[in-house]
């Protein structure tokens, strides 16, 4: 039974053939590198697509308060700093 065995395996396998050298494929063009520059803008320029700007009326109006803000706290820092700077006089 043994020998049916042996036999039965030498006969399943194919006789082995020499390998051939593999030839080189042909390589694939690669896509042309995308500057890294028009990239940015690329991208910049999708996100602002995506964007939800203000209408005029709401873009017065915010600006508006960024400058009253702005002027309120100038006229606030001016006095703190006029306020310190005559405390400073009276102790020097």
């Amino acid at each position: 039974m043994a020998k049916e065995q042996a036999t039965a395996t030498k006969e399943a396998q194919p006789a082995a053939k020499p390998a051939k050298p593999a030839k080189p494929a042909a390589k694939p063009a690669k896509p042309k590198k995308e500057n890294r520059i028009v990239r940015y803008f690329k991208q910049t320029r999708a996100e602002l697509r995506k964007v939800t700007w203000p209408s005029r009326e709401e873009a017065i109006r915010l600006t508006a308060i960024v400058l009253g803000m702005t002027i309120v706290m100038a006229a606030f820092l001016g006095l703190v700093d006029y306020i310190f700077t005559k405390l400073f006089a009276l102790f020097l």
